[in-house]
């Protein structure tokens, strides 16, 4: 199991070599206009000497461009260095043989291009030899920083390759934990739900209700297929959230009767705004299970939407029996909450919160803070 986590960490994730025809081309066309630079500030520094600037021109750019030949091997050797993990001063060091021949190759290839051309007639270079060793002098420094330069760019290359690969994996993943959680948060919803509204029908049919009891059965059947129908998506619009939840509310009313009020404040400007799914029910249903559960009497719950300077925010407030002594969200949250916490911050960062504290005159208010956003716009920013 080691080897194979191991492996798995040396993997060159998202590492795609450049292909060898694009480093040439770029190469090539950096050794034209280098050459033609050098070539015309050597001709304009020699200007009296009677040099030709054709021979000039093509000796620097026919040089130059020799190094063009070796860029895709260098290039793609530390790409692939640099995909395995290796630093830096590891992939400079297993490049040096590399080097020191590519080097040597380049000086005696501009050497016996040098005594072809002749570029600094009436100076004319015969002897290989003394010509090797001058241009050595003149080209080391210059032919050690080229190849430098051509391990750099592979090494860079290879390693944002690698950084937006890691990084669109990783927004795969998040998106992918955030469709389980939804599905969880529905898996959730369902079972206990379900067999309390099966009771209720169940007492209902007992006392020959049943209008009310067909009723709460209908009303059962159609919050079952949206849960399960409705469609994953991270955003929807907070008109689709709320039919939603007025549905899971219809039933709960039908079940307790005149013993609970609703009531909706929603803001005309905040319908179209972008909201995750099942972002209220799990408001709703603490309210219910931890305020209006634990009392007798008639319990009010007030389920609202404004958009303020901060964003869109979503609330629902009780006036039951309110939060324990002890309670923080972070220790003491159920598993619809926690996952309404993981998902508004994987989806909307630092600018959403989920809060939750005690009314003043007794209660409970749970909000949630979100980005002001239309869902259009939301899809076209993601």
């Amino acid at each position: 199991m080691a080897s194979v986590e191991s492996k798995s960490l040396r993997d060159p994730v998202g590492y795609q070599e450049v292909p060898a025809s694009w480093v040439f081309a770029l190469a090539l066309l950096v050794a034209v206009i280098l050459g033609t630079a050098i070539a015309s500030q050597t001709y304009l520094s020699m200007l009296g000497h009677g040099h030709s600037f054709r021979s000039i021109l093509s000796w620097q750019v026919s040089s130059w461009a020799l190094w063009a030949l070796v860029a895709p091997v260098v290039v793609g050797k530390a790409g692939t260095m640099a995909a395995g993990h290796r630093s830096l001063r590891r992939t400079l060091l297993h490049l040096l043989p590399l080097g020191i021949v590519s080097v040597a190759v380049h000086i005696a290839l501009a050497t016996q291009l040098a005594i072809w051309i002749q570029p600094h007639v009436p100076v004319v270079a015969t002897d290989f030899g003394t010509a090797f060793l001058a241009l050595l002098q003149s080209m080391l420094a210059v032919d050690v920083l080229a190849y430098t330069m051509l391990v750099l760019v592979g090494w860079a290359v290879a390693v944002s390759g690698m950084a937006r690969a890691l990084e669109t994996r990783e927004s795969r993943l998040e998106a992918e934990l955030t469709r389980a959680q939804l599905e969880a948060l529905r898996l959730e919803i369902q079972p206990h739900f379900l067999f309390n509204t099966l009771n209720t029908v169940a007492a209902l049919i007992r006392s020959r209700a049943n209008d009310r009891a067909l009723d709460m059965l209908l009303g059962l059947s159609d919050l079952m297929r949206q849960t399960l129908h409705r469609p994953v998506d991270h955003i929807v619009t907070l008109d689709a959230e709320l039919e939603f939840t007025r549905r899971y509310v219809d039933l709960q009313q039908a079940r307790f009767g005149s013993r609970l009020g609703i009531a909706y404040r929603i803001a005309d400007d905040a319908h179209d705004l972008g909201v995750p799914p099942f972002v209220l029910q799990p408001l709703v249903e603490n309210a219910l299970r931890h305020g209006f559960g634990r009392l007798a009497e008639r319990c009010e719950i007030e389920i609202g939407a404004a958009v303020d300077a901060e964003g869109l925010r979503l609330w629902v407030r009780d006036d039951g029996a309110g939060l324990p002594p002890d309670f923080t969200l972070l220790r003491s949250a159920g598993t619809g909450l926690r996952n309404t916490m993981s998902r508004i911050e994987r989806l909307f960062g630092r600018a959403a919160r989920l809060t939750v504290v005690p009314q003043p005159g007794g209660g409970t208010l749970a909000s949630v803070l979100l980005p002001a956003q239309p869902v259009a716009q939301r899809e076209a920013i993601a």
